[in-house]
């Protein structure tokens, strides 16, 4: 897995685990064309900005010009993504079946390329809100570690949302009602009424 994200030589998140996967989802091109030498947002890196991959929208929501991603890693120390540092595959203690690797968010607004994401201590863990896992769909999705499409249940609790979300917390989570359920595609999925 790659980091969350990677700093500058200023010390600050640079480069997005977006741009890390490019060269996994075919986007090579795209990933050559960006510079590691300047901020995501720097002057070669920003007329990149409009070329997100469809990858990073909800299936039938990209557009040309879009640059709005609206799937999320959730940083924290407790979690996939403890930041900088890659998380090894040894440290997921809770499976990587209950272990939540992306969330969907509709409305925070993250540009594709931005090293930013929801972070574990200051997230909403319920449901709809933007600052946490939303979604244009009645059920928001995650994937989890082991790379399973999950459909959160709405009587999903905080509390159940967050053990998910850690690694090593040695929670019980379970399928059904009280839980998630795995989907075989996240785009069958109810769309909520405009």
């Amino acid at each position: 897995m790659p980091p969350a994200y990677l700093l500058g030589p200023d010390g600050h998140p640079w480069h997005s685990w977006r741009v890390l996967l490019l060269p996994y989802i075919e986007q090579d091109r795209l990933f050559k064309a960006y510079r590691f030498d300047e901020p995501w947002n720097g002057p070669n890196n920003s007329r990149l900005a409009d070329q997100m991959p469809k990858t990073f929208a909800f299936s039938g929501a990209h557009r040309v010009g879009l640059t709005t991603t609206n799937y999320l890693a959730v940083v924290g120390a407790e979690t996939l993504w403890p930041g900088a540092a890659p998380r090894k595959k040894r440290e997921i203690k809770d499976g990587t079946d209950t272990t939540i690797l992306i969330v969907e968010n509709n409305g925070l607004g993250i540009h594709w390329m931005e090293p930013r994401d929801l972070k574990f201590t200051t997230m909403d863990f319920g449901f709809d809100s933007l600052n946490g896992v939303s979604s244009w769909y009645v059920s928001p999705s995650v994937v989890t570690a082991d790379t399973s499409v999950r459909t959160l249940s709405r009587m999903m609790t905080p509390e159940s949302l967050r053990a998910a979300l850690t690694v090593a917390g040695s929670e019980t989570i379970t399928d059904g009602a009280d839980g998630w359920t795995v989907i075989p595609d996240g785009r069958d999925r109810e769309r909520k009424e405009p």
